[in-house]
């Protein structure tokens, strides 16, 4: 599998941390995406332009750290990231929790790098 992300990425250090837990990280190799240089792949690979992008050893791209993760799991047997029944919920919601606060601390980073120094807030 093909993992295409960059360094900085907190989502792409989270589809790592999972290949990692669930023991499927030999099987990952790691290609950097540039998603600054329009002519990178990565935008063939994921309409939305984003990282992590997931190749799949048959060829099929996963995008969103969500479904990546979940994709992982299955490979790993399933149940480990996320159970059935109600710790599934407790796990999805705990995952949505942590993607809304990386969420709010790259809209920082982004409201510092990109606007006039006059504009930010």
């Amino acid at each position: 599998m093909i993992l295409r992300s960059s360094p900085a990425s907190p989502y792409g250090r989270k589809c790592k941390m999972a290949a990692i837990i669930l023991g499927l990280i030999d099987k990952v190799e790691v290609v950097p995406a540039d998603t600054r240089d329009p002519k990178d792949s990565m935008r063939q690979q994921n309409p939305l332009g984003k990282i992590p992008i997931l190749i799949t050893d048959d060829g099929r791209e996963l995008f969103d750290s969500p479904v990546i993760c979940e994709y992982l799991d299955s490979l790993a047997g399933g149940g480990r990231l996320f159970p059935q029944g109600e710790a599934r919920w407790q796990a999805l919601k705990l995952q949505a929790l942590g993607d809304g606060i990386l969420d709010a601390a790259l809209l920082q980073v982004y409201e510092r790098r990109y606007r006039p120094e006059e504009m930010v807030y």
